[in-house]
């Protein structure tokens, strides 16, 4: 699993989802303990020894001290049993609609795409806190409908089943929000209430 880590960070990182240190990945793993990657860590130049392994408590069982963020993720475990995978990426597009004034639960964009609604779904926003505020967690707590959300001015949380998924529903979530950026002076077709929900079942 760390070798899977290191090649979907550095796919990211190549593909320019990621610039810096900037977004972290976490994986929990079948014995209840974690890997994550490391604080300070670029996606770009990653090595599987340096990935963070560590308990639910937060001791450090191997590899480098983890993301400074890990907060959030052991609350997004916490509150979604089911996931296996957290990615939490500051991707160009994805941040800029973190950033819109007046958004609200739900879709922060109108569908106009199916795999929008398939691989994303509902999103759920997270109030602004200064970068490394413990009470992101709280707040994700508060949002446990939600298994992708937007950090106010911040970024994109993802919670999934594998990190396959999660790392998916990221590059959905920044690819459409690209597109809607693109599209604001077109005539886009929405899709109608119908078509979203047959996209559902």
């Amino acid at each position: 699993m760390r070798d899977a880590i290191v090649a979907y960070a550095r796919s990211l990182f190549d593909r320019g989802f990621v610039v810096g240190s900037a977004g972290n990945i976490s994986v929990r793993l079948e014995d209840g303990t974690f890997l994550a990657t490391p604080t300070g860590s670029s996606f770009g130049s990653l090595a599987a020894d340096e990935v963070s392994h560590f308990n639910a408590e937060g001791r450090l069982l191997g590899g480098k001290a983890p993301t400074k963020e890990i907060f959030f993720h052991l609350a997004c475990y916490e509150v979604h049993p089911a996931i296996r995978a957290v990615v939490h990426l500051h991707s160009t597009y994805s941040t800029l609609l973190a950033s819109l004034e007046g958004l609200e639960d739900g879709m922060p964009i109108r569908p106009f795409t199916p795999y929008f609604v398939m691989k994303v779904g509902s999103v759920g926003v997270l109030p602004y806190r200064k970068p490394g505020d413990r009470r992101i967690a709280d707040d994700v707590r508060e949002k446990r409908g939600y298994d992708t959300l937007l950090m106010a001015n911040h970024g994109l949380i993802v919670c999934r089943p594998s990190l396959k998924e999660a790392i998916e529903a990221a590059e959905e979530f920044e690819e459409t929000a690209k597109l809607w950026y693109l599209g604001q002076h077109l005539p886009i077709r929405y899709l109608d209430r119908g078509e979203i929900e047959a996209l559902r079942l």
